[in-house]
Formats: structure tokens, C-alpha cells, sequence
């Protein structure tokens, strides 16, 4: 069934890929006017009358954004002279979100060797904490996390 026919069948569904075929020319329009390697990790979630929204990867990054987000509107609303009837944004929203592990390649796990710097900051984190039911967790952890026990033992 081609997309069309899913459109005229399922009223809902028309909203949701007009919505979706919306965001993606944003995005695409998005892509061209910011620089470089940025231009890469800017995601456009969100847009409508009011507001465009977009993700970035880093805080540093939505800092960088959101200092050029006067610059970046006026850009957006000179590129979108060549469309009409397309919402122009008031203001653009920098959010951060959060890096998805693509299937390929899952996040890597450090495995650290026990610390005793580690050991000694969660000993010292046992003996002031008042409740004692987490002082002693934190100090049998403390144990645990020693790399001289297995020594005396």
C-alpha cells in the first residue's frame, strides 16, 4: 500500500506523517544553515508557529546555540521565504538530549580496577553518616572497594 493510501484511510495517521514530513524539512533546512560538523548534531523536534525546537548533544553546544539563535532565526526566516504557508518561529528553543546507543554499537563499560582513594572517601563517608543502617553499607563497601584487603587476608 502506497503512503498516499494510508493517508486517505486513517485521518489520525495523515496528521502524524504531515506533522513528521514538517519536521523533517525543518530539519533539512536546519542542516544547511548551521556550520560545519554542528550542523550534524542539531535535531529538530519540535516546530510550530511560536516556537522551532531543537536538541543538541552537549550543554557547550546548547550554549553555542542558544548564542546564535537571533542569527540562526533570521537565517530560517529568509530561507523560508522560498515556502510559503510554512510556520515561521518566533524564537528557537535549545534543549539538551540525551546521545542514543545505536544497536551497533552499544555503550562501552569501563572496568576500573578497586581504588583505595575510593575505598578511603566511602570509609570516611561511613563514619559520618548518622544513619547507621547506611554507615555500615557504606563501610562494607568501603571493604569491598580496598585493593590492599586481599592483601592481609
Amino acid at each position: 500500500m502506497k503512503l498516499e493510501q494510508y493517508r486517505r484511510n486513517n485521518p489520525a495517521l495523515a496528521g502524524i506523517l504531515d506533522r513528521v514530513a514538517l519536521i523533517r524539512a525543518y530539519q533539512a533546512i536546519v542542516d544547511g544553515l548551521v556550520s560545519g560538523r554542528s550542523g550534524q548534531s542539531v535535531q529538530v523536534i519540535n516546530v510550530d508557529e511560536r516556537m522551532l525546537t531543537v536538541g543538541v548533544s552537549s550543554a557547550a553546544m546548547a550554549s553555542r546555540m542558544r548564542f546564535e539563535a537571533n542569527d540562526l532565526l533570521a537565517r530560517l526566516h529568509e530561507a523560508l521565504k522560498d515556502h510559503p504557508g510554512a510556520p515561521k518561529p518566533a524564537a528557537i528553543r535549545v534543549r539538551v538530549v540525551a546521545d542514543r546507543p545505536t544497536p551497533g554499537n552499544p555503550p562501552q563499560k569501563r572496568d576500573r580496577p578497586p581504588s583505595r582513594a575510593g575505598s578511603q572517601a566511602l570509609g570516611c563517608l561511613a563514619e559520618a553518616q548518622l544513619d547507621p543502617a547506611l554507615s555500615r553499607s557504606l563501610g562494607r563497601l568501603a571493604q569491598l572497594l580496598d585493593p590492599d584487603k586481599d592483601a592481609d587476608d
